[in-house]
């Protein structure tokens, strides 16, 4: 039986080296910390390096940087990469500019069920709070970014007693900011889907061939909160092609990819 206790955490990011070290603190103080890290980096400059390498330093579990020269918006690619690197049997997708709530693993944890992914919530910092938010005590300035009217999606904010959990079947607030699979249905379906370059809607072409292989998506409310440092948007040119990409993938019934996770696999493997 697959265990979630041996839990990797996956971090992708690209150039936002300060939003990465406030990331990286909030993980080194979660109430249950992850077997392992994997930085996702689609081609950072040595700031991002420099920031991970003296995180993993002082981190009591395992840290691996895997890193692609930055060729475009190709994150389906190195995040095959980090799945192809890692060690856990249970993966937990972060952004780099997304803060976790100091329950986030643990709470990942506890909601693993076999046969199922889960997709948790996110709540918003707006600009202003983006300069700070993460950088010191996390009750405080999650107060006063309420105050200050820089929190956004107040029923992702607050972390309840117990989660809410629903079965659903559509797309709607599939996110890979907060996203827990098992490595086994990634290599299943062959984890994500490479030809999706540039931003958008790589994240909900995999639930499509997760659920397509009747891994069940669990929508969870309440637990596994992270929190989203606001930044500039990604330029939206490619959104066009890679809704095309995931409407294919939906007519087609698809339940694996073919260019994914398998050739860093067999580059693994020599």
């Amino acid at each position: 039986m697959n265990d979630p206790t041996l839990l990797g955490l996956i971090i992708n990011t690209w150039n936002q080296p300060d939003y990465l070290g406030r990331v990286l603190k909030a993980v080194a103080l979660q109430s249950s910390i992850p077997n392992e890290v994997l930085l996702a980096d689609d081609g950072s400059d040595e700031r991002t390096r420099t920031v991970f390498a003296h995180w993993v330093a002082n981190f009591p579990g395992s840290g691996t940087h895997v890193w692609q020269e930055h060729q475009g918006f190709r994150r389906a690619r190195i995040l095959n990469q980090a799945i192809a690197q890692a060690k856990s049997q249970y993966l937990v997708f972060l952004d780099g500019d997304t803060v976790p709530h100091p329950q986030f693993v643990a709470d990942h944890r506890r909601l693993a069920r076999n046969g199922t992914f889960i997709q948790g919530h996110r709540a918003l910092i707006e600009k202003k709070g983006a300069d700070w938010f993460g950088s010191g005590d996390f009750a405080r300035e999650r107060r006063r970014a309420l105050l200050q009217c820089q929190l956004q999606g107040i029923k992702h904010a607050y972390r309840w007693p117990r989660a809410w959990r629903r079965r659903r079947r559509d797309l709607r607030g599939i996110r890979g900011c907060n996203l827990a699979i098992w490595r086994d249905h990634l290599v299943q379906v062959n984890g994500y889907n490479e030809d999706f370059v540039g931003w958008g809607r790589e994240d909900s072409e995999l639930a499509v061939r997760l659920m397509n292989l009747n891994v069940e998506r669990i929508d969870v409310r309440g637990w596994a909160l992270c929190y989203h440092l606001w930044h500039p948007p990604a330029s939206r040119t490619s959104v066009p092609a890679n809704d095309e990409l995931l409407a294919q993938a939906q007519r087609d019934k698809a339940a694996r990819c073919s260019a994914g996770l398998d050739r860093h696999l067999k580059e693994q493997s020599k």
